[in-house]
């Protein structure tokens, strides 16, 4: 007992000690403490634990700390203060080796907070660094990314290109995502190339595909005539990429597929003769199936005719003219609505058995429902109360043209119904305030009804790539609370990619913020025109009932 007693009182004299020498609320009392062994920990703690610019006296100290034993936990104490007089040391420690990097990694995240140009070509050697694939050390390198990115300095994009080019052969494959997301925020042209390619490579069982096609959709115009080369083959690197590969054997057709897709992201309507031009050639893959969906995102008068003959023509692949249907919904266009009400009555087509399937009946009708108003309902459910083959999917059909019937043009309406415990209603509700042309009200509806992904049941993705469709269809780079809403479900949903079909909607999400960002007030699309499609465009299930409505479809974006 007096053994404890002696210990408790030395302890007590020592803190005594300590506060003796000074105030404990003045940064100095401690600062002049951090070189003592027995004393730093708690002078360390106490400084933390100071409001920022009531301890920046202490930042001299700090430092002279920091450069006695060059250790990562005194750097990180100084990382708070974001001082000027630290950039030296930070700059510094971007020097690292594959066995000491934790600096490297604190130091990059400080000078990318401060902006710190005079850092940047401290930060590309850094990001450069060749490292073994499997080596904790890849870490600085990513820092050594987003710090490049934060500051925005163009002289990183060089760089940028450099990593998401190199093989996944020679270093760790996220390191390739980082820079394709880093180019994305420069929106630079000079690294259309490079993004591209990206669009074509993969690593460790996975792409990033989204990532350059996010970029490549941020930089905008520029990359239309690149993009259209592609799809007619004249990209060099990728062709010899596709020879390497054999692209033509493992995924044949992914070429065009993959230009049209983001042609179809970009409103090319410069595309539109290449695109159509695409329908006519012999398919090697579902080319022709994106090449249509493109087109009806572009939505121009020829691009409109292309898809409705591509729909009527017997001869065309049942799985294409499929896609023909969603991308006509996708155009707005109501010349749609007869010739697709015609093909859900009647488009039967051959099963390899011979057999008459409804396959494209169902497509149609999906299709139709989205578009359609309510002056289409009587007709719709005099044919959905008589079908047997694709009942459950002219079930949910009708369940979205009732929508129509009831809310007809009141956007009050729908913007209840976007609440709706029917997905199919709901989504019905979005799609109706997309294609009102109505911003002022239909804006604020939308944004309203967007829920972070943890907070969704998976059937309710369908209802937000149909929200996402109305906001880009509806929004403009005026509408800063879009971006901001837009920013903040990112922001969220970033950080549930783990769960199933989470990163493809977040992939989405982000495409639809640049849409809008790219988008003025003459982009937008007028009022009574379309809906959503989904990113690979397929053919309806084959209709028995409940999920033959196919909660993909509508997984694009756009005006």
């Amino acid at each position: 007992m007096r053994i404890q007693l002696t210990a408790a009182l030395a302890v007590t004299l020592a803190v005594g000690a300590v506060a003796c020498q000074g105030d404990p609320n003045d940064p100095m009392t401690w600062a002049k403490q951090l070189k003592d062994l027995r004393n730093q920990k708690e002078a360390l703690d106490h400084l933390a634990n100071m409001d920022v610019e009531r301890a920046r006296p202490a930042v001299p100290a700090l430092i002279a700390l920091y450069q006695d034993g060059k250790r990562p936990e005194f750097l990180e104490a100084l990382a708070r203060y974001q001082d000027p007089r630290t950039k030296p040391i930070m700059i510094e420690a971007l020097d690292y080796t594959d066995d000491d990097f934790d600096r490297a990694t604190i130091a990059a995240g400080v000078l990318g907070d401060m902006k710190a140009t005079d850092a940047v070509p401290a930060l590309i050697a850094a990001a450069e660094k060749p490292l073994p694939i499997k080596s904790r050390a890849n870490s600085a390198r990513v820092a050594a990314i987003r710090a490049l990115v934060k500051i925005g300095d163009k002289r990183a994009v060089p760089t940028l290109m450099k990593i998401l080019t190199t093989s996944a052969d020679e270093q760790d494959f996220l390191l390739n995502q980082r820079a394709a997301l880093g180019l994305a925020e420069f929106k630079d042209p000079q690294a259309i190339p490079a993004l591209i390619k990206g669009l074509f490579m993969t690593g460790r069982g996975t792409d990033i595909f989204q990532e350059c096609r996010l970029a490549l959709v941020r930089t905008g115009a520029p990359a239309v005539d690149p993009l259209i080369d592609l799809m007619h083959g004249k990209n060099a690197q990728v062709q010899e990429m596709a020879t390497q590969y054999k692209f033509d054997e493992v995924t044949p057709g992914v070429i065009p597929k993959k230009a049209a897709l983001i042609l179809g992201d970009l409103r090319a309507k410069k595309a539109v003769p290449s695109l159509i031009g695409l329908l006519h050639e012999k398919a090697k893959g579902s080319e022709r199936r994106y090449a249509v969906i493109a087109l009806g995102y572009i939505a121009t008068p020829p691009a409109v005719d292309a898809i409705l003959a591509d729909l009527k023509d017997v001869k065309v692949d049942p799985a294409e003219r499929a896609s023909a249907a969603d991308a006509l919904y996708l155009s707005g266009d109501r010349r749609a609505v007869p010739t697709l009400l015609e093909i859900a009555k009647s488009g039967y087509v051959k099963s390899p058995e011979g057999e008459e399937a409804s396959d494209l009946r169902a497509s149609a009708a999906i299709a139709l429902s989205r578009i359609a108003g309510p002056e289409t309902y009587d007709a719709f459910k005099e044919l959905a109360d008589k079908e047997t083959a694709a009942a459950g999917v002219f079930g949910m059909a009708l369940d979205r043209m009732q929508v129509a019937k009831e809310c007809k043009d009141d956007i009050n309406c729908y913007g209840k119904t976007l609440k709706d415990p029917s997905w199919t209603r709901a989504e019905k509700a979005a799609f109706a305030i997309a294609f009102s042309g109505n911003a002022k009200q239909g804006l604020p509806l939308l944004l309203g009804a967007m829920q972070p992904i943890t907070a969704m049941a998976q059937d309710r993705y369908p209802v937000h790539q149909a929200i996402l469709f109305g906001l880009t269809r509806l929004g403009t780079r005026d509408c800063k609370e879009c971006i901001a809403k837009l920013n903040a479900q990112i922001a969220k949903d970033e950080k549930a990619v783990r769960l199933p079909g989470a990163r493809d909607l977040l992939g989405e999400t982000r495409v639809a913020e640049a849409i809008i960002e790219n988008q003025g007030a003459g982009d937008v699309v007028a009022a009574n025109t379309t809906a959503v499609a989904e990113e690979a465009p397929a053919p309806v299930a084959k209709a028995k009932a409940g999920k033959a409505g196919k909660a993909k479809r509508g997984k694009k974006k756009h005006r």
